[in-house]
């Protein structure tokens, strides 16, 4: 016995819809087609252009002494010392605050490189 839920469709056999099947179906198209139209018309706004890629974290030119402290895993005090004896990068002195610049101590990094000799 057939349910009377059963559709004809799902049985494999050809539908025969009923004329509210069909406008119920008329409606969906033309609610589909009229969204499209109205999608397709719509301002898009542009993507922000941006002036150049920039890296995740900005690359410092200049270094406080705890980020030098911090790069070389040593302490504050330690670059103090260093500056007390003259040992150690250079660095410059503004308006009372220490800065180390980077291109000294990539520099400073470079001439401590110890290379083996065999």
């Amino acid at each position: 016995m057939k349910s009377p839920h059963t559709s004809t469709e799902a049985l494999g056999q050809p539908s025969s819809a009923t004329p509210r099947q069909e406008s119920t179906r008329d409606v969906l198209d033309v609610l589909a087609s009229s969204i499209a139209r109205t999608a397709a018309r719509e301002i898009k706004p542009e993507p922000l252009i941006q002036a150049s890629t920039t890296p995740a974290e900005p690359s410092r030119e200049l270094l406080t002494e705890k980020m030098l402290a911090d790069r070389w895993v040593c302490s504050v005090a330690r670059l103090q010392r260093w500056r007390t004896v003259g040992e150690g990068p250079p660095y410059l002195k503004i308006v009372g605050k220490v800065l180390y610049r980077l291109k000294d101590i990539e520099a400073y990094e470079e001439a401590s490189l110890v290379r083996k000799v065999f």
